[in-house]
C-alpha cells in the first residue's frame, strides 16, 4: 500500500521523538503531524527537537495542540497569546503550515460565539504572515465548541482565509452527532 498521501501524529505514538519519527518512517508514512510536547520537551531544548523534526525527512503536516486559547480575558488572553506566537514560531521552524487548535475547555473562556470568533480571527491573522493555516476543532468536553457543527459556525464568524475547520472521527462519534 502507497502511503505517501497519509501519515501519523506523534502523540499517538510512546517514546523519544527520535524514535516516534523513525517509526513513522518505518511504517512506510511519508507524512507526520508534529505533537508541540514533542519538540519543546526535548531533552536537548526546542532548537534540537525542530533539527531532529527537520532531519526527519518525513514532509511535516502540521502542529498540535494549541489548547484554552480562544474566549479569555485579561492576563490570560495576553499569557494565551504569547504561547501561540510560540507555537506559531515554531510550526514555521518545523516546516509546518498548519497549527491545530481544540477548543477550549478552559473554566474561565467565555462562551459567546462573538468573543470566540474575535480570538479566533486574532490568530488566524497573526499566523498570516507566517504563511501558516489555523485548523480548529470541536471537542465533545469544551465548553466552547462541542462539535465540528459549532466549530464550523465560529470559523464561518471568523472570516478569515487561513482559519478552517478540523475534523476527528473521535470527536464526532463522543459529540453524539446524528448520523443520518
Amino acid at each position: 500500500m502507497n502511503y505517501s498521501d497519509i501519515g501519523m501524529d506523534t502523540a499517538s505514538l510512546a517514546g523519544s521523538l527520535e524514535s516516534k519519527l523513525a517509526a513513522v518512517r518505518g511504517a512506510g508514512f511519508a507524512q507526520v503531524m508534529i505533537s508541540a510536547s514533542d519538540v519543546v520537551g526535548h531533552p536537548g531544548g526546542t532548537a534540537a527537537g525542530v533539527r531532529v523534526v527537520r532531519d526527519s525527512g518525513l514532509t511535516i503536516t502540521g502542529l498540535e495542540a494549541l489548547r484554552d486559547f480562544e474566549g479569555l480575558s485579561g492576563q490570560l488572553h495576553a499569557y494565551k497569546v504569547d504561547v501561540a506566537k510560540s507555537m506559531l514560531e515554531i510550526c514555521g521552524q518545523i516546516g509546518g503550515r498548519l497549527l491545530l487548535v481544540e477548543a477550549s475547555t478552559s473554566t474561565h473562556a467565555d462562551t459567546g460565539l462573538d468573543a470566540i470568533a474575535r480570538d479566533l480571527s486574532k490568530l488566524a491573522v497573526m499566523a498570516i504572515p507566517l504563511g501558516i493555516r489555523i485548523a480548529y476543532k470541536g471537542l465533545s468536553w469544551s465548553r466552547t465548541a462541542r462539535d465540528f457543527r459549532t466549530a464550523g459556525d465560529l470559523v464561518y464568524r471568523a472570516t478569515c482565509p487561513n482559519l478552517g475547520l478540523a475534523i476527528d472521527v473521535f470527536d464526532v462519534l463522543a459529540a453524539g452527532v446524528p448520523q443520518d
